[in-house]
């Protein structure tokens, strides 16, 4: 990062706000009358044609103004990011987002992605973590009806991985319990991946009658250790063709990106083991997509990383709120999904369905 003079800072700072907002090319005229009544415009002038010749700014062949470049907004994220407080309206929206049942962990990462997009107004992305290195801490069946039971699966970072099975064998109150005190002496505090090598035919004689519970159980977590669509949401791809200031070329690179999961998961999930970061435009690798940025967000429930988060839009994003939003969605969602011990005490009431109607609810709120 280059060393600015203190006036070169502030002018390139007024330059990019001015920019944030009205995505036309700023004038030395402008930004004198907006920031600086004790500079001069020719001083200003000068200064702006300093910051285009160092490539902080560039200047567009059909204006006299100038804009922001990749080099610009890296030095606005790093030195000038202030901290956006939300709007009442905003929190309110956030936590009444969350104020409400969800049938499974899916539907959360749904609204999250959903409530994201809403408040930034840009494409969001959730990728949550592979479930093979997680522990799993509890395997609680509830009975539905004779030949159906709730499974609900409970990891070492509180989430409820929940499912209803269908069984051969008659279930009764009895069949429930012995059930879940022989799967939790088999399941309990190994991770996806061991559990699934360990079945072998010693196992098999064991279960006996509870084989084909086994068997279901067996079956949720293979889909899971996948790592197909449950682990990755979009929400609001077409934002990003609602700012004028993105070319044809950024925005087939940015429909390209979001279309191809593995690009976009490296994206969101690459973030050097920090909390918060920014990406803007491509790296010397290539990675990034052109004139986009993307913040993206651990987000973590009992000190276990659940996932990432991510903002996709124009590099002339909102960068201070979309930081915020995360921060805040963050911990509204750290409060719902906040453990197993706890969760299995939210779990209201199971009631049994009509064959036609087999799902079954479980309150998310505390």
């Amino acid at each position: 990062m280059d060393n600015l003079s203190d006036r070169k800072e502030k002018i390139l700072k007024a330059v990019v706000d001015e920019y944030l907002v009205s995505a036309s090319p700023i004038s030395s005229g402008e930004i004198k009358n907006k920031h600086f009544d004790e500079i001069s415009s020719a001083t200003i002038r000068n200064e702006m044609s300093a910051l285009e010749e160092m490539g902080y700014l560039i200047k567009p062949h059909t204006s006299a103004g100038r804009v922001p470049s990749k080099k610009a907004y890296g030095m606005y994220v790093e030195k000038f990011l202030k901290k956006h407080s939300l709007s009442r309206q905003e929190m309110d929206i956030i936590k009444d987002s969350f104020d409400q049942k969800f049938e499974s962990v899916k539907d959360i990462v749904k609204k999250t992605a959903k409530v994201i997009t809403d408040i930034t107004n840009y494409t969001s992305v959730i990728v949550l973590s592979n479930i093979n290195g997680v522990l799993l801490k509890e395997i609680k069946l509830v009975g539905l009806d004779e030949h159906s039971a709730l499974v609900i699966i409970i990891t070492d970072s509180g989430i409820i991985r929940d499912k209803v099975i269908s069984v051969g064998e008659k279930i009764s109150a009895q069949y429930i319990y012995e059930s879940n005190v022989l799967l939790n002496n088999i399941f309990s505090g190994k991770n996806v991946s061991q559990i699934l090598k360990t079945y072998d035919d010693e196992m098999e004689k064991q279960l006996v009658a509870y084989n084909e519970i086994y068997a279901s159980i067996i079956k949720i977590l293979q889909q899971y250790s996948k790592g197909d669509d449950n682990d990755f949401i979009v929400d609001g791809q077409a934002k990003f063709l609602d700012y004028p200031d993105q070319d044809i070329k950024s925005t087939k690179e940015f429909l390209s990106a979001i279309d191809t999961k593995d690009k976009i998961t490296n994206l969101i999930e690459d973030n050097n083991d920090i909390e918060f970061s920014v990406k803007i435009g491509k790296n010397e690798n290539g990675d990034g997509i052109e004139k986009c940025a993307i913040v993206t967000a651990k987000y973590k429930v009992n000190g276990k990383e659940i996932g990432h988060a991510g903002v996709i839009g124009p590099e002339r994003m909102d960068y201070s709120k979309v930081v915020s939003v995360l921060k805040y969605i963050g911990k509204t969602l750290d409060e719902i999904v906040d453990g197993g011990e706890d969760k299995i005490g939210q779990i209201k009431k199971y009631r049994k369905k009509s064959k036609s109607d087999k799902r079954t609810t479980i309150t998310g709120n505390k």
